[in-house]
């Protein structure tokens, strides 16, 4: 089978969960036969300059980032071993904003899967907090998986994939790659509606989503429709109905799970999810 990735991603912060994040991913790397890129970024902002002969030094910014390249270099060489044969790691510790670097090192290192993974729900809030996952990935079109709880992909047994007003075929193609590697069910939810227009239009789009699967793959499917909240809300509910092991999704309104609140303070399945969740963007117009 072709690999559907090569160059995966990993954002590393140095903190007691370092080594565990990493060796999560390079479990997830092997399986995929993907190469490795650890990547830490470093904050001009939360180094303060000190007073030194009267002139302000940014030293300290200096020793941390020495300190940093070194705590990088030993995470490669602690992991470099758990490397399946003829796969390769590397490591970038870079000076700037997370956001705009990791979008610069998703196009220039040609990245096709960006990988979080959450040893613990603190560490997924602390790159959570500097990087917008949406954004990054409209942005590069590069898939984002944040991985939650104990993922283990040689388990990956049911994978939930919403479909409504669009034929989401960058979806359906990566839920099929992963389906046919793991021998998993892909789970077609679609969303009913209020209005007759919308809902004719999201039947039409989940039966082609249906109908190319069926067609054109030997993967095993389930189709369904719900209608209670919003999409991301019902995806969530149905994927720990059936206890999924990955959700697959679109940024925007797939990611935005409904509550009182969430028009001012929203709450983005990521963050909400004990379920795995790979974002990937629909092919852009031309």
């Amino acid at each position: 089978m072709k690999n559907y990735f090569s160059r995966i991603l990993i954002p590393v912060f140095f903190n007691k969960d370092a080594a565990s994040v990493v060796s999560k991913a390079i479990v997830i790397a092997n399986e995929f036969g993907c190469d490795t890129l650890l990547l830490h970024v470093q904050s001009n902002s939360k180094l303060v300059p000190f007073l030194q002969d009267g002139h302000f030094t940014k030293a300290g910014f200096a020793d941390q980032f020495q300190e940093n390249e070194r705590s990088m270099e030993q995470l490669v060489d602690e992991h470099r071993a758990g490397l399946a044969d003829g796969l390769l790691i590397s490591s970038m510790v870079v000076p700037g904003n997370w956001q705009a670097v990791m979008k610069e090192v998703i196009i220039t290192q040609h990245i096709d899967l960006v990988m979080i993974p959450g040893h613990t729900r603190k560490s997924m809030e602390a790159i959570m907090k500097q990087v917008n996952i949406n954004r990054l990935s409209q942005q590069t079109q590069c898939p984002v998986l944040t991985l939650t709880g104990d993922f283990d992909v040689n388990h990956l047994h049911n994978i939930v994939v919403p479909v409504n007003d669009f034929l989401p075929v960058r979806k359906l193609t990566a839920a099929t790659f992963l389906a046919k590697k793991f021998n998993a069910m892909v789970h077609l939810l679609g969303q009913r509606s209020n209005s007759y227009t919308d809902d004719k239009l999201n039947t039409i789009c989940l039966t082609k989503a249906y109908q190319l699967l069926s067609e054109y793959t030997n993967v095993k499917i389930h189709c369904t429709s719900d209608k209670s909240n919003t999409l991301a809300t019902d995806t969530l509910e149905y994927a720990r109905k059936v206890q999924a092991d990955l959700i697959v999704v679109n940024p925007g309104k797939e990611s935005l799970l409904s509550g009182l609140f969430n028009r001012w303070l929203p709450k983005d399945l990521h963050r909400e999810s004990n379920i795995p969740v790979l974002t990937i963007s629909p092919q852009p117009y031309l």
